[in-house]
């Protein structure tokens, strides 16, 4: 017994030893890559920013380990950048022999490199990847099919937008506000239609949040094709919801008439986007049809449209108040009443703000 609990006491002894050397030797490998970095930074940095007003010869040389932090402060610097700065960062990245490395990162078994190269051969338009990263786009991974839609975007977005539109309308693990902002790299018009592109050949689940992100480009252009997708099939009751909120985010008359028809619609919440909607671009002949969804049997559509009776134009605190006393139902009443309330305070704040306005002084020297 004496015997097996020593061989035991050493064997634990020799694995606590094990353990402490494994946290030391990781300590002190996560400080030599610190300072690695540190070193690269300091000598690069300013090199990067130098660049970014003239191209600069004579650059020194990466190892491997180098050129891993010189890309990341590369794509730092790229991001967001001109177009002359940006092709100066291309010539300098070329120079240093950034666009190889980049490519045998591009078979590394480690996702983060495996990212950082597609980013980088992005940014560096190299068409000679093209294959390579087209085959990303369908990785289990869904931040590095991301990153390799953009990158296909930035090296040409022409030839990348029909490889990209029907995985936009069926990759339900990107969400709808990146993909917008990843359109938006190549101007709000071109993001704008190519959503609505998207949604059209997308999955019931998809379509209607990325029609419903439409907003987010400032762009009318995809208003169009999303009135043709209307007329020519039935939408499900999702897209038609989605439709008629952008609608009312872009306030075009042209979709007056579409909104007031689905003001009836059997779908409860296709009603309330329609009232909203009904708000924003209405006109004195829409009170009527707002009052009338006074009575409506969901809350949420009473609710709405009240508040957008309260939006038109038109409305005035006597009409409200003179409608506060012909309405008779319950319904009517509780939706009306806060409505009336929220009305005058928004005007007394504003009467408020014009009472207070900037105040001159005025000199009374001779």
């Amino acid at each position: 017994m004496l015997e097996l609990w020593y061989l035991i006491s050493l064997s634990i002894s020799c694995m606590i030893l094990l353990l402490l050397a494994g946290i030391l030797f990781f300590r002190m490998s996560r400080h030599a890559k610190e300072r690695r970095r540190q070193r690269v930074t300091e000598l690069w940095q300013p090199l990067l920013e130098r660049c970014l007003d003239t191209p600069l010869e004579g650059l020194p040389s990466l190892t491997p380990p180098q050129h891993i932090v010189f890309l990341y402060l590369w794509n730092e610097h790229s991001e967001s950048k001109s177009e002359a700065i940006t092709t100066h960062l291309i010539c300098m990245a070329q120079h240093v022999g950034a666009d190889q490395f980049a490519r045998g990162l591009l078979h590394s078994r480690l996702l983060h490199r495996k990212i950082l190269a597609v980013v980088t051969l992005g940014r560096l338009q190299d068409r000679s990847v093209w294959n390579e990263v087209c085959a990303l786009l369908t990785h289990s991974n869904s931040f590095l099919a991301f990153q390799a839609a953009q990158a296909l975007l930035c090296i040409d977005a022409q030839a990348a937008i029909p490889l990209l539109v029907p995985l936009i309308g069926h990759r339900q693990d990107w969400s709808p506000l990146k993909i917008a902002s990843m359109l938006g790299t190549v101007g709000p018009d071109f993001a704008s239609e190519t959503m609505v592109l998207a949604a059209r050949q997308g999955d019931s689940i998809v379509a209607p949040r990325l029609i419903r992100h439409l907003p987010t480009t400032k762009s009318p252009r995809g208003l169009s094709a999303l009135r043709q997708f209307l007329h020519e099939q039935p939408p499900s009751d999702d897209v038609l919801a989605a439709c008629l909120f952008v609608f009312g985010e872009f306030r075009d008359p042209t979709d007056l008439h579409v909104i007031r028809t689905h003001l009836s619609s059997p779908a409860w919440y296709v009603r309330v986007q329609a009232a909203t909607a009904l708000g924003k671009l209405g006109t004195q002949e829409d009170e009527a049809r707002l009052i009338a969804l006074f009575d409506d049997e969901h809350w949420w559509v009473r609710y709405r449209a009240g508040e957008a009776l309260a939006s038109l134009k038109s409305m005035t605190e006597n009409t409200l108040e003179r409608l506060q006393e012909t309405l008779l139902t319950p319904e009517a009443q509780e939706v009306l009443a806060p409505v009336l309330a929220k009305f005058r305070a928004r005007h007394a704040q504003h009467s408020t703000s014009d009472a207070t306005g900037p105040i001159h002084l005025v000199s009374t020297e001779k």
